[in-house]
């Protein structure tokens, strides 16, 4: 099954959420998950979607920064999904995890092809690790 999580922040129109539900649908999507959610807030939709995922399903979302702030957080994404057997799709990059040429494709391309530029990823890296540790 695939599961579809959508999520914007808090200075994006509802019009916004409509549009990522109705475009993971058109991916095959079939349950939804779906947050308004800021800077620092946290993701309990998301949470629920990771909890309801069993062996073989995949959840699918748009953007990479839908899911995580940082390629850090997309990666460690993947690794607890993949402990459950579950997938990622990110449907606007080639990465899939359900399929071996998506996963190969992860293993084998810059990190920056998940969308978010790697100067951004490593401040935000930099910033949310020094955040942590206060």
């Amino acid at each position: 099954m695939i599961i579809g999580y959508c999520r914007i922040n808090t200075f994006e129109p509802a019009a916004s959420l409509e549009a990522q539900k109705l475009y993971l649908a058109r991916c095959g999507a079939e349950n939804f998950f779906c947050e308004r959610s800021g800077m620092f807030g946290s993701t309990p939709e998301l949470e629920r979607a990771i909890a309801s995922a069993s062996k073989g399903d995949v959840i699918a979302v748009t953007k990479p920064y839908r899911v995580a702030r940082t390629t850090r957080q997309v990666l460690a994404l993947i690794d607890r999904l993949g402990s459950k057997d579950v997938g990622l799709r990110i449907v606007d990059t080639p990465i899939d995890t359900s399929t071996t040429t998506g996963r190969m494709i992860l293993a084998s391309a810059p990190l920056w092809t998940l969308g978010m530029s790697p100067a951004r990823s490593m401040l935000a890296d930099l910033f949310l690790f020094r955040r942590g540790r206060r």
